[in-house]
């Protein structure tokens, strides 16, 4: 499920994420800037996206500064760093510029960033606000503040706030979806300071929004809010302690930070509930299917007990545990929300569930070739993995292999059985 992209990032870049909106914090930021300096002209700084660091800042053809973003929560030491910090000076020093800027930016505070045993820090620049690090809760709010700034500045309505932010980010959207429908060869990773501020005025003269951001946005920022409080739970449960002070690194951990990188979490949503086909018209009803208390035990605890966070994969649309346990061809496992438990006709009430997988076609060829848990209900019993089996290989009689499409069910109880019975989620 996870394609390999080298170097070139550009496919897990949104306007809707938490790298991508760091980069719109940073530009705007420099915008403001530039436009207090009469000896700085806007027209000769540019953003490149993902072709050296993270972002780079061009100003006349020189480079002016490196950018890489982390948004870990299981690291809060400088040497968890020093890999991405390494790869900052080193391309510095080959760029045509080796005394521009290195910055490293993330969500959580590095505890030991000042102690003399970090000698990065004399090169290296950790990105603040306000002596604080940008969390992925609190970049909408500081890009906000410069996008006030900027009205301000030029006697616009801050009301007009709103939706500058909103063209920004669907303007980034359209700019990443075009740079990677070029040939990466030829591909041009360039925008243009000026572009994004064509963007900012003409947005102050639009009198609506388009309907995608506020709907993303939303999404987004109701994601970022029950992944983080869902996180924060297991700790205080595991660890009895809150996510703030917890310092283990743990697979759970791993997929809150898989799940930052989420370009499409409509498309997560859904993915997290295969069963459901219908209602999915406004995609406010996503965030609906998408509680707190799913999150901590449906995908949380299972990668925790996993034991394995070098095996949580993601990509652009969801999760993904690479498993023994797996059956399926690819050998990972997405955690879902299917619950199985349906009224007193178990027979009936699977096939129906079953069948809604089958005609699921938003999703159904990305579940394809993988196992997805399910829960296994509590008709007369919680269903074992026998019998989910063996129902959802009777619910198609055109499967190909022993499962329609490949897809294997299994049962999240049974595997978190299995892992607390083998220590783990190891080979």
């Amino acid at each position: 499920m996870v394609v390999g992209r080298g170097n070139d990032a550009i496919p897990t870049w949104s306007g809707f994420n938490y790298q991508g909106k760091m980069m719109l914090l940073y530009v705007l930021e420099l915008i403001n800037q530039i436009a207090k300096d009469k000896n700085k002209d806007i027209d000769a700084y540019s953003v490149e996206l993902e072709k050296t660091e993270d972002f780079c800042i061009i100003c006349d053809s020189e480079y002016k500064s490196f950018h890489q973003v982390k948004a870990y929560l299981s690291k809060d030491k400088w040497n968890s760093y020093s890999k991405a910090m390494d790869k900052l000076l080193k391309h510095r020093a080959e760029s045509n510029n080796p005394t521009a800027k290195c910055y490293l930016t993330v969500a959580k505070e590095i505890k030991d960033w000042a102690d003399a045993s970090n000698t990065y820090n004399v090169s290296v620049e950790l990105y603040k606000r306000a002596s604080k690090v940008v969390g992925v809760c609190d970049v909408r709010n500081e890009i906000d503040t410069e996008i006030l700034a900027y009205l301000k500045s030029r006697g616009y309505s801050d009301k007009a706030e709103e939706i500058v932010y909103g063209e920004l980010c669907l303007f980034l959207d359209d700019s990443i979806a075009r740079m990677h429908n070029q040939d990466s060869k030829k591909r041009k990773y360039i925008i243009k300071f000026s572009d994004i501020v064509g963007i900012m005025e003409s947005a102050i003269d639009k009198e609506d929004v388009r309907k995608e951001y506020f709907l993303k946005e939303k999404i987004y920022e109701y994601v970022m809010q029950n992944i983080e409080k869902a996180l924060n739970n297991l700790c205080q449960d595991e660890c009895d302690t809150s996510l703030e002070n917890c310092n283990r690194i743990c697979a759970a951990k791993c997929g809150y930070e898989k799940m930052t990188e989420i370009v499409d979490y409509g498309q997560f949503c859904k993915l997290l509930n295969p069963g459901k086909v219908d209602e999915w018209d406004n995609e406010l009803n996503l965030v609906e299917n998408l509680s707190v208390d799913k999150i901590q035990s449906e995908i949380y605890e299972l990668l925790y007990r996993s034991d394995t966070p070098e095996k949580v994969m993601g990509d652009n649309c969801g999760i993904y545990l690479q498993s023994k346990y797996s059956q399926a061809p690819s050998k990972q496992v997405i955690p879902t929300f299917l619950d199985l438990t349906r009224g007193a006709r178990k027979e009936r009430a699977l096939q129906s569930i079953f069948q809604n997988i089958i005609n699921n076609t938003d999703i159904i060829d990305i579940l394809a070739g993988n196992s997805i848990t399910v829960i296994p209900g509590s008709y007369s019993g919680t269903l074992s993995q026998a019998q989910i089996t063996s129902g959802w290989k009777n619910s198609s009689p055109n499967k190909v292999g022993e499962y329609y499409r490949d897809i294997e069910l299994i049962s999240a109880q049974e595997l978190k059985e299995k892992f607390e019975q083998n220590g783990g989620n190891h080979d």
